[in-house]
């Protein structure tokens, strides 16, 4: 008797090892010293020019020196260094114990981005936390600029939102927002013409630029935002609170007389684009969700995005149940919408290239590729235009001095490839390495450091643990917004 109990307490045991271990995430990604030296590469700037067989030495976080190199080169001669990609537009998904926050700013590196700009923290937990343990050296991933919590007018959608109502209450948040130490102003679609007025003045006494979405009572010209995001404000929506996507039926109605209103008035007031085609894209192709599902950008992530939190079953609430009809206005708006881009940048509108993530198949890094393409591609810019609404472009606007260039003095943020994706965009996929903050990562190092990842995923005690988690989360949500 006591010899069987023996045996099954060392069974529990046993038992219960595998399952603590089984639960046990990889160790995250080795941060190497700063310093590198890259011999015999090209150097291209996206839109500026193309320097070959330079030998670029980095020190510390910066680059020291760009001179012509001598000789046969180092382990990267021939290839292609490129300023590190910057993502305008991300969102880290929150806080839920599952380690979101380091797979997001990993896929970021895998993929060549170095900095991002966070455009808005749903319910503060995830921009200071990830844009902190970067700058300290505790999280391998992309610098972050982030605009902390949103601004709006009542009702808030986000929790993390400063709701005002007049300009008091408007100068008051950029203030707060200022001295908190956030980099921009992100705006939302409840404001009003006098608050949003009263946000400017605050914002560029502060030195902050204002960014978001045009809010949905204020005319486009009037809203005069740094940086609109995802084309919001250039279909005339007349007031309406419509949800996404039924907020799309104003494209129907855009022609050349609203292109000629926007394309004016962005260039008097200086007025840049992230238009965030991606999202678009994906949700075009949300019509397949399965082909999404098992497809290789959902394999990036853990399984529990792809079945649970974009599921249009138990997903988020805003893909349940869509009828062909929200397909269609997707469709519409990206013709339009690419349309308009193509048109605004020949007549030297600021384009730059942002994705949107946390929205559905909108995975870190590889969206960027995506977003890349679609500039390129649909919106008519070209490679390397499009590569330069990714680097140089918006690395000017970005308050680090020479971010998005390769240049002493610069920030060492470099993506290395064995092809010139400036002459053809399938040479994103020959990614040799990168080099954020002075860091140099191998391929072969992140790709390993991916292969964990994906096993731990797969490991089918933190599938089940994790999909059960955060289906109650999302329940919890669907029903608060049933409430509302």
């Amino acid at each position: 008797m006591l010899r069987s109990l023996v045996l099954l307490l060392a069974a529990a045991l046993v038992a219960a090892f595998f399952l603590y271990r089984s639960l046990m995430p990889p160790d995250p990604l080795v941060m190497p010293e700063q310093g590198a030296v890259l011999e015999g590469v090209t150097v291209v700037q996206p839109g500026v020019g193309r320097y070959a067989a330079q030998r670029v030495v980095v020190e510390g976080g910066a680059i020291a020196d760009i001179t012509p190199a001598f000789g046969e080169g180092g382990e990267f001669a021939g290839a292609f260094a490129l300023p590190g990609l910057i993502d305008m537009h991300v969102h880290f998904p929150p806080d839920t114990g599952l380690r979101q926050h380091e797979i997001f700013a990993f896929l970021f590196l895998l993929h060549g981005v170095t900095s991002v700009r966070d455009a808005g923290d749903t319910d503060g937990t995830s921009s200071a936390p990830v844009r902190d343990a970067v700058r300290s050296g505790a999280l391998a991933g992309p610098r972050s600029f982030a605009c902390g919590p949103f601004v709006d007018g009542p009702p808030a959608r986000w929790p993390n939102t400063v709701v005002v109502e007049d300009a008091m209450q408007a100068r008051a948040a950029v203030d707060r927002i200022a001295a908190e130490g956030w980099d921009c102003i992100k705006v939302y679609d409840r404001l009003k013409l006098p608050e949003l007025a009263a946000i400017h003045a605050a914002a560029d006494r502060r030195g902050l630029s204002v960014i978001g979405h045009v809010p949905r009572r204020v005319p486009f010209e009037h809203a005069q935002l740094d940086d609109v995001q995802h084309l919001s404000g250039v279909q005339d929506v007349a007031g309406s609170m419509a949800p996404f996507p039924e907020a799309l039926e104003p494209w129907r109605r855009f022609d050349d007389a609203r292109a000629t209103k926007i394309e004016q008035a962005s260039l008097r007031y200086g007025i840049a684009h992230t238009p965030t085609f991606v999202t678009l894209e994906r949700g075009i192709a949300y019509a397949d969700y399965e082909a999404l599902r098992t497809g290789p950008d959902a394999a990036l992530l853990p399984r529990f995005f792809a079945d649970v939190v974009w599921s249009p079953t138990d997903g988020m609430p805003g893909l349940r149940d869509q009828p062909d009809a929200w397909f269609r206005l997707r469709e519409d708006a990206f013709l339009r919408g690419t349309a308009l881009v193509g048109r605004l940048h020949r007549a030297g509108v600021k384009i730059m290239a942002g994705t949107d993530t946390q929205i559905a198949f909108v995975v870190p890094g590889i969206a960027l590729h995506r977003e890349v393409r679609l500039l390129a591609d649909a919106a008519g810019l070209g490679a390397e235009a499009a590569l330069a609404a990714a680097t140089t472009v918006p690395g000017a606007t970005l308050p680090v001095a020479k971010l998005g260039r390769l240049a002493p003095g610069a920030p060492a943020d470099i993506a290395i490839f064995a092809q010139d994706p400036t002459r053809d965009l399938a040479a994103l996929d020959t990614l040799v390495a990168v080099v954020a903050d002075g860091r140099l990562y191998h391929r072969a190092e992140l790709d390993a450091q991916l292969a964990r990842y994906q096993d731990y995923y797969a490991n089918p005690v933190f599938d089940t643990v994790s999909k059960t988690l955060v289906r109650r989360v999302l329940a919890k949500l669907f029903e608060a917004q049933e409430e509302e």
